[in-house]
């Protein structure tokens, strides 16, 4: 007798959607220092919950879309990525002297688009496929070229990491991409040390008050955290406390055990989508899952750097949970499609992951260890 079949749901689905409601909850508690003065709901908390119910509504629609789709447009996403930027060049919002969004009014609101987080998701897309490095290197330096130029120092260095790490993933010549990757970081240096706002922002970082308050409200937090709602460094001590620094905004209020619980998610979120890419049944879904972690990984680890003072102020969003467009929207789009990796291999293993012929591996399963084992092959040579 064949038993019915119930919903899955992993904790690939799971968990974004987790940060994403605790990110709202957030999102409210530190823009309030901004409005609590004029007694109405935080503006950018209304952005939040609509970006936040569009995003969850990409989530659940990339998560339905099989990875072929990406395999087969993934050269349209990354002329697409390239054509934006240079549309930001010329059209773009100027905010302190940088073209780095498209704007689009909603309802008398505005949202802002950032092309260079789309560029960094088209480039995973594009790169988990093998490619010929001269091509590579090529479109990596063109995309990180027409960043750098907006300016915006700190996402084409992201975008050099995810690119070259990608390479790295599709077995290029290790000693070729490592050459690639110290050539292009020496290049940002020299332009780093000629560029006056690049200087300003390091010597900033050295004397920062801002910054120095983003450190004290973790500290002050202690263990428990002062309690939701009732941070103090949010009531304009912090820039950007609803999205640059939630993270602080999170240790003050929830103290440790709050950014242990945070932590924590990304941690089993991370390990669970690299077990599932690992799993997939062929090549490109395992790298495409494996760019995606990437892709989400360093936005976290980096928004979390800065808010411990352990780097300059980046202005990177924490995914799933800072106040954001193109981020948040990003985020989910990365996650949905991880999502769409696992279930693809839940229906090529079956519910159990195993054949219902005793005695027997289902040959998904085994085609399954192939690809994992070939990936071990061609990055370690074994």
């Amino acid at each position: 007798m064949v038993k019915p079949r119930g919903i899955k749901i992993g904790l690939v689905e799971v968990i974004p959607l987790l940060l994403g409601a605790f990110g709202l909850i957030m999102v409210f508690s530190a823009s309030s220092g901004i409005s609590v003065y004029k007694s109405v709901v935080p503006t950018s908390f209304v952005k939040q919950l609509i970006l936040f119910v569009f995003g969850v509504g990409l989530f659940f629609l990339t998560s339905k879309i099989k990875v072929k789709f990406w395999e087969e447009f993934n050269l349209f996403f990354i002329i697409l990525a390239g054509f934006l930027l240079v549309l930001t060049y010329f059209y773009g919002i100027e905010i302190n002297g940088a073209r780095r969004w498209l704007a689009i009014k909603i309802f008398n609101m505005r949202f802002s688009f950032q092309p260079s987080i789309f560029a960094q998701f088209a480039l995973v897309i594009f790169f988990a496929k093998k490619r010929d490095f001269g091509i590579s290197i090529f479109v990596i330096s063109v995309i990180m070229g027409l960043i750098i130029i907006q300016p915006d120092i700190s996402m084409a260095f992201l975008t050099l990491i995810i690119g070259t790490v990608m390479l790295f993933l599709n077995s290029t010549n290790d000693g070729k991409v490592a050459a690639f990757f110290a050539i292009m970081l020496l290049v940002g240096v020299i332009f780093i040390t000629r560029e006056g706002y690049a200087v300003s922002r390091i010597n900033n970082h050295i004397n920062s008050d801002s910054l120095n308050a983003t450190v004290q409200a973790i500290s002050h937090g202690g263990f428990s955290g002062l309690g939701l709602g009732s941070g103090i460094e949010k009531f304009f001590y912090i820039p950007l406390p609803d999205s640059d620094f939630i993270f602080s905004i999170i240790g003050e209020e929830l103290g440790f055990t709050g950014c242990l619980f945070i932590v924590g998610l990304f941690v089993i979120y991370f390990i669970s989508a690299i077990k599932s890419s690992l799993r997939a049944s062929n090549e490109y879904s395992s790298l495409l899952g494996l760019g995606l972690v990437l892709f989400i990984g360093v936005y976290a680890l980096l928004h979390i750097y800065v808010s411990l003072g352990i780097v300059p102020v980046t202005g990177i969003p924490l995914p799933f949970i800072s106040s954001g467009g193109t981020a948040l929207i990003m985020a989910y789009m990365a996650g949905g499609i991880i999502v769409s990796i696992e279930k693809n291999n839940n229906r090529i293993r079956g519910r159990d992951g195993r054949t219902h012929l005793s005695g027997s591996r289902s040959r998904s399963q085994n085609r399954g260890k192939r690809v994992q084992r070939d990936l071990y092959r061609k990055r370690f040579g074994t």
